[in-house]
């Protein structure tokens, strides 16, 4: 009897494991769309038109994938956690190329004018 308990520890602990383990994969796929999220608000993604589209897409599908998280739907969450991660990265990536543009047009006038 004595061995069954020390048993029976090791094989719960490895179930709430397991079981924390599924709840996880959202988690990170939460994390790392809060992160893209906040770095596009933060270059200014809402200052040009069409990253501001992603931007607002991408906090629509990361408020629906908390409220699949909270329904327990951590697969469908991941997805759309995934979704939000994408469209907030290319907010960014349109966002630092209209910046490029601009720095280059304002370049090229600096050289043009004597």
């Amino acid at each position: 009897m004595p061995l069954l308990k020390p048993f029976a520890v090791v094989v719960g602990a490895g179930l709430a494991l397991a079981g924390c383990g599924s709840s996880d994969v959202p988690a990170k796929q939460l994390a790392d769309s809060e992160a893209a999220i906040r770095a596009a608000s933060e270059v200014g993604a809402k200052d040009n038109p069409e990253a501001a589209l992603h931007l607002k897409l991408a906090h629509e599908e990361y408020d629906k994938a908390q409220a699949m998280s909270k329904q327990d739907k951590q697969d469908s969450a991941k997805a759309l956690y995934e979704r939000a991660k994408v469209d907030a990265e290319l907010a960014l990536a349109l966002t630092r190329k209209g910046q490029a543009a601009n720095e280059a047009d304002q370049a090229n006038r600096r050289i043009a004018t004597p």
